[in-house]
């Protein structure tokens, strides 16, 4: 048995996302509560759908759902925008050793034209038969590759989960097909999961009487961009692979500090084959980028530290991005917890990055997977303010969430976001400066913790000046959605 001290330092490596099982409240995933009378009761506000447990086994199958209808009333008022997901989610654990949760999701989209603008830059890349490429086919951010639905619209599926294996307190190796998350805050500089899924295997271990976590992850990207000399019916994508280091450290139970390094290798070339540096294997965090220096062709490397301090009901964190190529990016930020009013959570978060942050010499090896950026959404040169407000009692919620962008253009391009066309030498920053301001507000009501099941009602205003025009978003909607996966649509 633990002493509470050994506890309190186990619940401090918070920052590497998802969390094991073991590092997450009890009730929080296997959540239990009073009996309700009646059998649909008792799964609609408490239980999983569908609960299968013994002494050495429990499994749950949830459904998921995103059923949202709406329109945009500075647009056009008479047109429906919606969001159709369905699916369904399985987990389970065995012998207290094995763990496992997998979801596959099935959706239909019709989307406000600042997201539609925003997607359909980072769709795939095929040549063309008379040199250069053609770009078809959007990515979602979070989700997937989608393909036209009716006229303007957006299908898309995928499937994502792991299995995981804890030989011992000290151990713990997962692998799975999803996307990671490093940091405390709403965004990430370092890691986040605005990129769609991809394959990963994770090896986290535990030392010091669990005051130090150290974990490695290989991961295989891809850039979508179809190799030209392929025969094959549909020609594979240019791919890489990620690896990424973390060490967390817990100074005390309050105060912790995590290092971080991540790279992405050449995997593939022309002729859809390439044989790794077999450097990336190496464990050792630190290591690969001191030997290979910063003018690697099909190498790039980025560095970071992540903190956070708890003070009472109150959390400071912060990032800082440290890359060679550029003064790189920061973030800071305070959680607020209950403190001015029973209930109310508040967050205030500043990001920054400077044009060429995460770029290489050689832009295939920017910091991206599937064309989206791994880290901010908002790929490099940029100001961000966000704030972030929510109060819920008795089960109802109000949220609201302000964001404010200033965003700095490159000369031979024309979106600061875009990294997967950007070198070094191109990111000039220039006096053309993008601001969009967005603010979304709901009301909702939770019915089941235990899949997040919850009706809601919002409006989402955005407002979007570059030089001599503007873009203005004023969405009204409603829904219920089993909030199970962050749908990341705020740039």
């Amino acid at each position: 048995m633990r002493s509470d001290s050994l506890k309190t330092f186990h619940q401090a490596h918070l920052s590497m996302k998802p969390l094991a099982e073991s590092r997450v409240a009890y009730d929080s995933i296997f959540h239990k509560g009073g009996k309700y009378y009646y059998w649909i009761t008792q799964k609609l506000f408490k239980e999983h759908f569908l609960v299968f447990e013994g002494d050495d086994y429990w499994c749950a199958i949830d459904p998921i759902v995103d059923l949202e209808g709406g329109t945009d009333f500075y647009a056009d008022s008479s047109r429906l925008l919606y969001w159709n997901t369905r699916g369904i989610r399985v987990q389970g654990k065995f012998f207290d050793n094995f763990s496992f949760s997998t979801s596959i999701y099935e959706n239909q989209a019709l989307v406000p034209e600042y997201v539609s603008n925003y997607i359909d830059q980072f769709g795939e890349l095929r040549p063309k038969n008379n040199g250069g490429y053609l770009q078809e086919h959007a990515v979602m951010p979070g989700y997937a590759r989608t393909k036209p639905f009716k006229t303007d619209g957006y299908d898309f599926a995928f499937g994502q989960g792991n299995i995981a294996y804890q030989p011992s307190k000290h151990f713990n190796l997962q692998f799975g097909n999803g996307n990671l998350f490093i940091g405390n805050g709403y965004r990430s500089l370092l890691l986040s999961d605005f990129a769609i899924n991809y394959p990963y295997l994770r090896l986290e271990t535990n030392l010091w009487q669990d005051r130090i976590q150290y974990t490695t992850t290989y991961a295989l990207h891809q850039n979508l961009i179809r190799i030209p000399l392929f025969e094959s019916v549909e020609p594979t994508y240019e791919r890489k692979i990620g690896t990424y280091h973390y060490l967390d450290l817990a100074v005390t139970p309050n105060l912790t500090i995590g290092l971080f390094e991540g790279a992405l290798w050449k995997r593939s070339d022309s002729l859809g084959t390439h044989e790794p540096n077999w450097l990336f294997l190496n464990p050792i965090p630190f290591v690969n980028g001191v030997i290979l220096g910063e003018n690697q062709e099909d190498y790039n490397h980025v560095f970071g530290i992540n903190s956070s301090f708890t003070l009472n009901n109150n959390q400071f964190y912060g990032q800082l991005l440290i890359d060679n190529n550029s003064p790189g990016a920061a973030q800071i930020g305070l959680k607020s917890y209950g403190q001015f009013i029973k209930e109310l959570d508040i967050q205030l978060e500043y990001n920054w990055a400077t044009n060429g942050a995460y770029s290489a010499n050689n832009h295939r090896y920017n910091y991206t997977h599937s064309n989206l950026p791994l880290a901010h959404p908002l790929g490099s040169g940029f100001n961000e303010g966000i704030i972030k407000l929510n109060y819920e009692k008795n089960n109802w919620f109000v949220s609201n969430k302000t964001v404010y962008i200033q965003q700095f253009l490159h000369d031979s391009l024309p979106d600061g976001t875009n990294l997967l066309f950007s070198e070094i030498n191109a990111l000039n920053a220039t006096n053309k400066q993008k601001h969009i301001l967005l603010n979304n507000l709901e009301l909702g009501y939770r019915f089941n913790k235990s899949y997040n099941l919850q009706a809601v009602v919002g409006w989402l205003f955005r407002e979007d000046y570059y030089q001599n025009t503007h873009q203005n978003t004023t969405y009204v909607y409603a829904g219920i959605r089993t909030r199970l996966k962050n749908k990341n649509l705020d740039f």
